[in-house]
């Protein structure tokens, strides 16, 4: 992976830590008491006032040769609004439908704003009705805004993992997941790479149960003009 600074962040260095941040440093429950809109409008009027502090898990899993098959279509980058450019049944539920169609994700109020032009959006259909969506992008820089930085990742990066809540733990984010790393891997990825919260607890759950591996934590900090990164390893 290959890391750049935009404009606005050229003023900060990078450097790495030797020391190891192990994935238990973070309390299971932590997440339920950030991640409510109390937590946020905290982290928000802090923003407001300059002061800054993230934390993101970089997962990763690797993509054997037979992660390919069962594509039904053609997958073409073009972010064709037609659903045949990438279409195919789930293996995990029969009744879940994976196709490549932006429009399909607007019932969810998906933040299409920021779907770049080289990201491609997925979305899990199940009679009809979109239950869940995500973006992946392969071999592009992408901008990370909570970091304050841009990254370019080599491979596919998937973002955005969203499931209606009237159909979590039903295997629609797995579906999704292994639909982005099939679409990856068709493009010639060996990889793909998620950047996770480190208090979002379920979040993680759902990469490791997909096979991805906790590889590093990026921590960013600022407070006014004064801004540090660091890259810690992080162990299982």
């Amino acid at each position: 992976m290959r890391t750049s600074l935009n404009p606005t962040t050229e003023q900060c260095t990078q450097t790495e830590s030797h020391r190891l941040i192990p994935t238990s440093v973070v309390s299971p429950s932590l997440w339920r008491l950030t991640r409510n809109r109390y937590g946020r409008a905290i982290y928000d009027f802090l923003a407001q006032v300059g002061i800054t502090a993230t934390a993101m898990r970089e997962y990763v899993a690797d993509l054997p040769d037979d992660t390919i098959p069962e594509i039904d279509h053609i997958i073409r980058t073009d972010d064709s609004l037609h659903e045949s450019a990438c279409e195919w049944t789930s293996q995990s539920n029969p009744q879940f439908t994976v196709v490549s169609c932006p429009d399909a994700v607007a019932s969810l109020d998906a933040p299409l704003a920021e779907k770049l032009p080289t990201k491609i959006a997925f979305v899990v259909r199940e009679n009809g009705a979109t239950r869940g969506y995500l973006f992946i992008s392969v071999n592009t820089t992408v901008p990370i805004d909570v970091l304050d930085c841009e990254l370019s990742f080599d491979g596919g990066y998937i973002r955005r993992v969203y499931v209606d809540q009237t159909h979590r733990n039903r295997g629609v984010a797995t579906a999704l997941i292994t639909a982005a790393n099939r679409y990856a891997a068709a493009l010639g990825a060996t990889q793909t790479t998620a950047l996770v919260a480190i208090d979002n607890r379920p979040s993680q759950a759902l990469f490791e149960t997909c096979d991805f591996r906790a590889r590093r934590t990026r921590l960013y900090a600022r407070v006014g003009p004064v801004s540090i990164r660091r890259q810690l390893p992080t162990t299982q």
